[in-house]
């Protein structure tokens, strides 16, 4: 495997600021550095980022860097230092980033819709009816970092007084579709997943399931999670605040307009992005709050 690149990716291109013409405009920035993490090819990263670079370096006549991270600890603690004024965040990541590294959400992506789903699902005809009926019954779920097939259905468990120890096998599947295949297979009795709508017509075991005719109770299902943000830190959008906006609309553009919606797949994971708000990201911070989770590598 190829080692994953990280660091500083900067086009040399030089741009003029935009001096303020009367007295109530706001000072240009130097630079701006957007930071990312590594995706599953550190080349391709790479060549997107430099791409985006370019693109919103055309559009605001700043230069534009961005900043790979190591990991998520790594690009809060970027943020922290002032080595990056934006960053693309996991939602759960997005709340330790607010509270260590005063992060202001700006955007959050968009797949099926703005928000998914986390649910537990049962065969149709199965006798489980509550949540409480998995006591001593075998449960799938993808792994433990896994916020839609794990962390956000330990909440609704803990809530009914169950514990992983209180089923009769937790099997950790390794992904959704694993786990549509063991609950397929009668492996298990119920299992965790995602469903991108409300309704589950986009769910795991929609998209996943060999046996389209196959039928599923949904036991519980999450508030609405909002997808991943991207965020700047709150001094840099305190001084820079119609930069900051004008740097928001560039890349909803540039994303929405890409006759290419795999152009920034790296980097975004998604095909859309559409303005977010705090607030939207409550179910989240209790999440964590309730799980007690701690921010590692």
């Amino acid at each position: 495997m190829k080692r994953l690149i990280f660091g500083l990716l900067t086009l040399f291109v030089f741009a003029t600021a935009q001096g303020a013409d009367t007295a109530n405009s706001e000072t240009t920035p130097p630079a701006i550095t957007i930071g990312v993490i590594p995706g599953g090819n550190p080349e391709n990263l790479r060549q997107q980022g430099l791409s985006l670079a370019k693109e919103l370096q055309a559009k605001l006549n700043i230069p534009v860097n961005i900043y790979i991270s190591k990991n998520y600890v790594g690009l809060v603690e970027a943020m922290k230092t002032k080595k990056v004024d934006f960053a693309f965040f996991s939602s759960s990541t997005y709340v330790f980033a607010e509270q260590q590294a005063q992060a202001k959400v700006l955007l959050k992506t968009v797949w099926h819709e703005p928000f998914y789903y986390s649910v537990i699902v049962t065969p149709q005809q199965s006798s489980i009816k509550k949540l409480k009926d998995l006591k001593g019954k075998k449960i799938a779920f993808v792994d433990d970092k896994s916020s839609s097939g794990y962390l956000y259905p330990q909440v609704a468990l803990r809530k009914e007084g169950l514990a992983d120890k209180d089923f009769k096998e937790a099997v950790f599947t390794g992904n959704h579709q694993a786990s549509i295949q063991f609950l397929e297979a009668k492996k298990v009795d119920a299992a965790a997943v995602f469903s991108d709508d409300e309704q589950g017509t986009q769910g795991a075991w929609v998209k996943f399931g060999m046996d389209k005719k196959a039928k599923y109770r949904i036991l519980w299902k999450s508030a609405p999670i909002p997808n991943d943000p991207f965020c700047v830190r709150q001094d840099f959008y305190d001084q820079y605040p119609k930069t900051t906006h004008t740097l928001m609309f560039a890349l909803i553009d540039i994303v929405g307009s890409s006759p290419d919606k795999k152009a920034y797949s790296e980097i975004l994971g998604s095909h859309d992005l559409m303005p977010a708000t705090s607030k939207q990201y409550d179910p989240v911070r209790e999440m964590v709050k309730a799980l007690n989770l701690k921010l590692k590598p």
